[in-house]
């Protein structure tokens, strides 16, 4: 009996040292988690468009870090430029235009590394100075319903729209503005001293001008076809002198067809270098018709035509009018 009241005793003290070993508190220290000071608010802010001027950028941002490793350049990503920068700031230089990109990354005495995202802006430059290819400088018989053109870039390889200035003062007027073709055909008066220049503007709103030109138009086309003239029959062995005015823009016409005092109309086609006088009644029960081909050059004309008289075939024959 004694035996078993020293193992009961024993029991109890055991149970009562373990109660009391799971009821004491426990004084630990909590650890403490360390978090990264993480780079905010970069300027220039992501997305800004600089104007290009010199070579030197500064960039700028905060975090709290004693140093910071600079990553920038014109590639994403961007490359390591300058380790252990104190403070929250760096100038970044470069002759690079276009989007730059950069970072900043901290690693702090525990070797917790904080990373910025990359951030970006743009270097703008503006477009180079449109160069006028035609007409030359000081270009003569310039064609009046020519085709102004010229050549343009930009640095960036940004789109680009121009502005035409032209009039037959100097400095020239606007004429067309935002186009984005490299040619203007504009209306113009022949035989007239213009003066004209292209300004090339960039997406960025940046603009550069060309130098002014000027240039003298020729006559019209049409003008090509129009003075005094031999006419020749040469199946006939028979000429006679007429003279052909400016009719329309596309035809002149004469009041001596056959020298018989007649007023006819040629209508000139300027692609084909033909020319046609459709079926005309004249006085007396008289009628014709002629086409033939022009000389752009020297304005001379040569065709076939057939004469009738009272509906019958009177005459059939070759035109040339040579210009005297």
């Amino acid at each position: 009996m004694k035996k078993i009241n020293i193992i009961l005793v024993t029991l109890v003290v055991l149970i009562g040292s373990f109660a009391m070993q799971s009821c004491k508190k426990d004084n630990s220290p909590t650890p403490v988690v360390y978090k990264a000071a993480v780079p905010l608010k970069p300027a220039p802010e992501v997305g800004a468009v600089l104007q290009k001027s010199g070579t030197d950028y500064t960039l700028t941002w905060e975090g709290a870090a004693s140093t910071w490793d600079v990553y920038a350049g014109p590639s994403d990503p961007p490359a390591l430029v300058q380790e252990g920068v104190a403070g929250n700031s760096y100038t970044f230089s470069t002759e690079a235009t276009g989007t730059i990109y950069w970072k900043v990354v901290t690693k702090d005495v525990r070797g917790i590394v904080s990373t910025s995202p990359v951030w970006s802006f743009f270097i703008n430059t503006p477009p180079s100075a449109p160069t006028l290819s035609d007409p030359a400088d000081n270009a003569v018989d310039f064609a009046v319903d020519g085709t102004l053109a010229w050549d343009a870039s930009d640095p960036e390889g940004d789109d680009l729209t121009f502005d035409v200035y032209l009039s037959t003062t100097n400095p020239p007027v606007a004429v067309a503005t935002g186009l984005t073709a490299f040619s203007y055909a504009p209306a113009m008066e022949p035989s007239t001293k213009y003066f004209w220049k292209v300004v090339a503007k960039d997406s960025h709103g940046k603009s550069t001008s060309s130098a002014i030109q000027s240039f003298t138009t020729g006559l019209a086309p049409i003008m090509t076809y129009t003075g005094n003239y031999l006419a020749d029959e040469p199946a006939e062995n028979y000429s006679y002198d007429v003279t052909f005015v400016n009719a329309s823009a596309t035809s002149v016409s004469t009041d001596n067809y056959w020298n018989s005092g007649w007023t006819a109309v040629f209508e000139i086609d300027f692609t084909n270098l033909t020319y046609t006088m459709p079926y005309t009644e004249f006085s007396s029960g008289y009628a014709a018709i002629e086409s033939g081909i022009v000389d752009p050059t020297t304005g001379k004309m040569t065709g076939t035509y057939t004469i009738w008289h009272n509906g019958v075939n009177a005459e059939q024959g070759v035109h040339t009018y040579t210009k005297k």
